[in-house]
């Protein structure tokens, strides 16, 4: 051990870069250490299943597990109790870091509602366009002879027009009275003039 001590006080350039060396190991080490502390590498907790619970009894969970949590989206189930979680991102027995925070959906108090857009004669596409952004997905069609083909005359909800800007539930069904078209609109006139002239005849 004295021969090596000896050695690299006569090679100083050695006994510099074998120190250097030393330091970096010692470095690395120290790194590594600090950064799995930091980022608590090992501290991981799984998941719990919260599906099917208030919010409140997922909140003591979540308190006893040092996980966060957040609602960030609601759906409404008349079938499901209000204010029941119903999704949960991560999901179930999903590994965890202490302090993460657990996004919820949770089944609304009562349904969604929006506005009816403005889009009387407007086209059929652009209609159910504006309808979809706002949330409306039960739609149907009704053709209604009329020259303007494909153009929006009516909104109805349950048999009634519905004006714009009036705020219905969005899972309501949505009918669109539709213009079939010229073709149409003229074939229905002459249906009309046929039965006035037999009603003439037989009189």
């Amino acid at each position: 051990m004295d021969k090596f001590f000896a050695f690299l006080r006569n090679h100083r350039i050695i006994s510099n870069l074998l120190m250097m060396f030393v330091i970096l190991i010692i470095l690395f080490i120290a790194l590594n250490v600090w950064l799995r502390s930091y980022t608590r590498h090992d501290d991981l907790t799984l998941l719990p299943s919260v599906k099917y619970l208030s919010v409140e009894e997922a909140a003591d969970i979540f308190k006893r597990h040092n996980l966060k949590y957040e609602i960030i989206d609601s759906v409404f189930n008349d079938r499901a109790t209000p204010g029941m979680i119903v999704e949960q991102v991560p999901a179930a027995d999903t590994k965890v870091k202490e302090e993460r925070t657990i996004y919820l959906t949770i089944n609304a108090y009562s349904p969604k509602s929006a506005k009816i857009p403005t889009i009387i004669n407007t086209s059929i596409r652009q209609a159910e366009a504006q309808l979809k952004s706002v949330g409306f997905k039960n739609i149907e069609i009704m053709l209604k002879p009329s020259p303007y083909k494909g153009l929006v005359l009516d909104v109805k909800h349950d048999g009634k027009s519905i004006a714009e800007n009036e705020k219905i539930p969005t899972s309501s069904r949505i009918t669109l009275i539709v213009g079939e078209g010229e073709q149409a609109a003229e074939n229905d006139s002459v249906n009309e003039i046929d039965n006035e002239e037999f009603l003439l005849g037989i009189e």
